[in-house]
């Protein structure tokens, strides 16, 4: 295992971030959505924000920690991000490229020989 390259530390810093906002918003969101009188799809799109906001903070805790499998399932994320991203723009406009810009940033990034040899994926 090499040096940790400085954009994986950015990325799982990032990614820590967006998890503990996903956490936050699948609460939040869930509960308003439950006051409004609509409970159980509440519930559900609270757990599917609580669910995505757990494996980010593990994507970004992997990255410190050089887990392998945190490579794999970043260029997972990072794919499905750019589908959405790619539906969100024929949905809610061009707001949606800046997303789409990043996640392809990210999946460029894992592929590089550094980040692939500090995963243990070269």
């Amino acid at each position: 295992m090499s040096g940790r390259p400085l954009g994986v530390t950015i990325i799982g810093i990032l990614w820590i971030i967006g998890g503990l906002l996903m956490l936050v918003a699948g609460f939040v969101g869930g509960a308003i959505l439950a006051v409004a009188g609509l409970g159980s799809i509440g519930a559900a799109i609270g757990v599917v924000f609580f669910i995505i906001g757990i494996v980010d903070v593990l994507l970004g805790v992997g990255c410190f920690l050089a887990w392998s499998w945190v490579w794999i399932v970043g260029i997972v994320f990072s794919a499905i991000s750019i589908l959405i991203g790619l539906v969100s723009l024929f949905t809610s406009g061009i707001n949606a490229l800046v997303g789409i810009i990043i996640s392809a940033i990210i999946l460029w990034y894992l592929f590089q020989p550094q980040v692939k040899a500090y995963f243990g994926s070269a």
